[in-house]
């Protein structure tokens, strides 16, 4: 079965050239996963889904725990930037 690298799309020919996400197992090119966004803390390997639950568990704890400290403006700013990721999500 012919391995195809969650980011590109395309064959992984090399499996030299390839990586797997240490949560799922999907498989990437290494030069397509190559940015520090797909790394965890222990710089293992992250396929972008698996990066993208990592930062909203990061970003879970930290709103929970400081949300209160923050001013309207503040909050006014988060919300603005998350409703364009769901923008980008949806789209």
């Amino acid at each position: 079965m012919e391995k195809k690298c969650v980011i590109c799309g395309k064959p992984i020919e090399d499996e030299t050239q390839m990586v797997k996400c240490t949560v799922c197992g999907a498989v990437m090119h290494k030069s397509c996963s190559s940015d520090e966004a797909l790394l965890d803390a222990e710089e293992n390997n992250l396929c972008p889904y698996d990066a993208m639950l990592a930062a909203l568990d990061w970003f879970d704890a930290v709103v929970s725990t400081y949300a209160t400290t923050l001013t309207s403006e503040q909050k006014n700013d988060i919300v603005a930037r998350l409703k364009s990721y769901i923008g980008l999500l949806e789209g």
